[in-house]
Order: C-alpha cells, then structure tokens, then sequence
C-alpha cells in the first residue's frame, strides 16, 4: 500500500496535496496522514452528538473537515462538511443527524485502515 493507492481507492487528492502541502515530500505526507491514526475529534463527535450537544458537534466536524481536506481527503472532508452544515442550518432532526456522523465515521475508518497500512 502507498499513497498513490490511498488516491485510488478514495479519491484522495494526492498529487496536489503533495505539491501544495508537503514540498513534494511522500515521506512528510504519511507522517501527517499517520497522525489521524491518533485524533480523537471523531469520539469526541460522536459522543457530542449523542448527547445532543450541538455546538460540540459543529467544532469537531468543522475540525474533522479542515484536518481532511488539509490532507487531500476530500471525500471524506465532504462526510464532515455535510454533518457541518446540517447543524448550520437548524437543529437538525438527532436520528438524522447521528445517521450522518456514522456514515462519516464509517468513511474515516476505511481511510484509516487504509492509512495504517502505509
């Protein structure tokens, strides 16, 4: 598995982040990917969103979105983007809202499984 891999299976942006991120440098790239590996913001979500706690919502998904769109990973940037704007745009229905934090955090463990392996 290598990064150009991780650009096929989920569309990752991986040239244009290499370039307009990291220098060029692969090996700068895993490292950063690698640290997603650790982040906790999607439990501190998914734990905002069960309790009903909106704004703790909105900050972790806005944070989830520019952390992945910062590494190229636009679509799943775009699971989180989405949980943002749902929250943006009125309090949102919780069954809906929860279905949506899943199906990011389904997104994002495949990603990083993906990661892992690089």
């Amino acid at each position: 598995m290598n990064i150009w891999d991780l650009e096929k299976i989920t569309g990752a942006d991986v040239a244009t982040t290499l370039e307009e991120r990291f220098m060029g440098s692969e090996e700068l790239y895993v490292r950063f990917l690698k640290k997603l590996l650790y982040d906790e913001s999607y439990m501190q979500l998914k734990d905002a969103a069960q309790y009903g706690d909106l704004k703790g919502v909105e900050l972790k998904a806005h944070t989830l979105k520019g952390v992945c769109a910062t590494l190229g990973l636009t679509e799943l940037s775009d699971k989180f983007s989405h949980v943002v704007e749902m929250v943006r745009h009125g309090e949102p229905d919780e069954v809906k809202l929860r279905a949506c934090v899943e199906d990011a955090g389904n997104k994002l463990r495949h990603v990083l499984l993906l990661i892992q392996d690089l």
